[in-house]
């Protein structure tokens, strides 16, 4: 697991609203976690793999939380937990807000030799959960559910009073994942904030395109990868 070594404090203030040096300070102290950092690298070496597909900014991702001060944060795709773990910690450190995460856990298969052979880059390790890598005592805020998210989303968007920040980090085909925003999108108000990442390089997806222009927001992508995010207005 490498450290993020090239966040981009812009893409953070574009998306928050704020002004740039802001949001380089809580960049900033986001790189400063490194006890957590450690924490979740030696997590990822017992398992043998030196990282598990996430998101590649999780650095922005604690600044944005710390900003917003979101009361609800909802994750769809957890693998090791990486982003869940930045995302708990600064909710942890606002005192407030709960992160509910939804995950449909991807398993190692066994080969006929009893061996487990790794399926895709966010398999769960033998014996792990979703999330497994994620510090026990940052899970006093976190809403994890294990399922189909066609089916927990609708869930989510009837409980929630509403939600300040949206992460969808999981492979998607552009009319499914346009139903799902839809689902939430009534508990997105003004000033919330969606995510979708694209892959390492993926250009922008027209589902995000679309519910961007319905919420009157500008899709901005982070200096490097296929992560795009908007600000509802």
């Amino acid at each position: 697991m490498q450290i993020e070594s090239d966040p981009d404090p812009e893409w953070v203030a574009g998306l928050a609203g704020c002004p740039v040096a802001r949001a380089a300070r809580f960049v900033g102290e986001a790189a400063g976690r490194r006890r957590l950092f450690r924490h979740l690298a030696a997590e990822h070496a017992q398992e043998g793999r030196e990282s598990y597909i996430e998101i590649d900014a999780p650095l922005e991702l604690w600044a944005l939380v710390r900003i917003l001060r979101p009361h609800h944060v909802v994750e769809v795709g957890v693998s090791s937990g990486v982003s869940s773990a930045y995302l708990l910690d600064a909710l942890e450190e606002n005192g407030r807000g709960t992160l509910h995460s939804v995950d449909l856990p991807k398993r190692p298969s066994i080969t006929a030799t009893g061996v487990a052979s790794v399926r895709s880059s966010w398999s769960v390790p033998m014996g792990r959960s979703s999330g497994w890598a994620v510090p026990f005592p940052l899970r006093r805020r976190w809403d994890l559910r294990l399922g189909d998210k066609a089916l927990v989303l609708p869930l989510l968007a009837k409980e929630l009073p509403g939600i300040g920040l949206f992460l969808y980090d999981v492979p998607h085909e552009d009319a499914r994942a346009y139903r799902e925003f839809l689902q939430l999108d009534p508990r997105m108000s003004a000033g919330a904030v969606a995510i979708a990442d694209h892959g390492p390089s993926g250009d922008l997806c027209a589902a995000l395109r679309r519910w961007a222009r319905a919420r009157g927001g500008i899709p901005l992508r982070r200096s490097g990868l296929g992560l795009f995010g908007f600000r509802c207005s």
